[in-house]
C-alpha cells in the first residue's frame, strides 16, 4: 500500500476531529431545533450535531479502508485530540463553584485523568521498537 495514502487517512481523522471539537466549542446550548414548529417538540442543537459527528468519524475511519496500524494510529490521535480539547476547554472551576454541580468537575477530572492514561499507553506502543509492518 502507498505510505502517502496511510498518512491521509490519520490527516483527515485530524480535520474531521477538529471539526467535531469546534460543533462543541463555537455552536450555544441555546440553540433548538422545533421539530413540529409549534414548540411543542423541541431538542437541543448541541447534542444532535455531536452525535452527527461522532457518526461521521466512526463511519470514516470504517469505511476508509487500510492497514491494521494505520486504524489504531488514527483512532490514537483522535483520542489524544478529544483529551485535549477536554483538558483545555472543559469549565472545572467554574462547575466546582456552584454547590449544584460541584460533583460534576469532580467526576469529569476523574474519567480525564484516565483518559490521560489510555492516552499514554497508547502512544508508548506506537513509539515502541517493537512493530513491525509487514509490507504486502
Amino acid at each position: 500500500m502507498n505510505k502517502n495514502l496511510e498518512i491521509r487517512k490519520v490527516i483527515g481523522a485530524v480535520i474531521l476531529t477538529l471539526l467535531w471539537i469546534c460543533w462543541f466549542l463555537f455552536i450555544p446550548s441555546t440553540l433548538v431545533i422545533d421539530w413540529v414548529g409549534d414548540g411543542s417538540v423541541i431538542t437541543s442543537l448541541l447534542p444532535v450535531g455531536a452525535l452527527i459527528g461522532l457518526l461521521v468519524v466512526v463511519f470514516y475511519h470504517i469505511f476508509y479502508q487500510s492497514t491494521a496500524e494505520t486504524n489504531k494510529l488514527s483512532w490514537t490521535v483522535v483520542l489524544t485530540l478529544l483529551w485535549l480539547a477536554l483538558i483545555i476547554f472543559f469549565p472545572f472551576k467554574d462547575l466546582a463553584k456552584k454547590t449544584a454541580t460541584e460533583g460534576y468537575s469532580g467526576a469529569v477530572g476523574f474519567f480525564t485523568l484516565m483518559g490521560g492514561l489510555a492516552v499514554t499507553v497508547l502512544w508508548v506502543r506506537f513509539f515502541s521498537d517493537e512493530i513491525v509492518v509487514s509490507e504486502s
